[in-house]
Formats: C-alpha cells, sequence, structure tokens
C-alpha cells in the first residue's frame, strides 16, 4: 500500500478565517465590494469628464 493516497474533502462546516469568523468575513468583504463599486463609478466619471474636456478643446462638439 502507498502513502500517497489523499482522504476525501470533508466539509467541516463554519470554521474561522484569520482572526474573523464566517458572518465578520461576509461584512467585510461586502464593504469591499461597495468600495470598489464606488471607485469604478468614480473612474467612469473622470474618464467622462476627460473625454469632455478633450472634445472642447480640440473643439469637435463645441
Amino acid at each position: 500500500m502507498t502513502d500517497d493516497v489523499k482522504p476525501a474533502a470533508q466539509d467541516m462546516g463554519p470554521q474561522m478565517v484569520g482572526s474573523l469568523s464566517v458572518e465578520e468575513s461576509r461584512l467585510v468583504r461586502s464593504r469591499q465590494a461597495g468600495r470598489a463599486r464606488a471607485m469604478a463609478v468614480v473612474l467612469f466619471g473622470l474618464c467622462v469628464l476627460f473625454f469632455a474636456i478633450t472634445v472642447v478643446k480640440v473643439g469637435v462638439w463645441g
């Protein structure tokens, strides 16, 4: 018999993730997702602003 046989994966239920519980980890991830969405909106707004400034300075629509 060989020693390289691995046991089957087992569901061990709720566990600690680092020093946070599963619920705390979920809350942290939801806050991170909210900040990521806010940053995406800000970056998109800056792109639109720079495009508008460029169009006005070039004089295509202005």
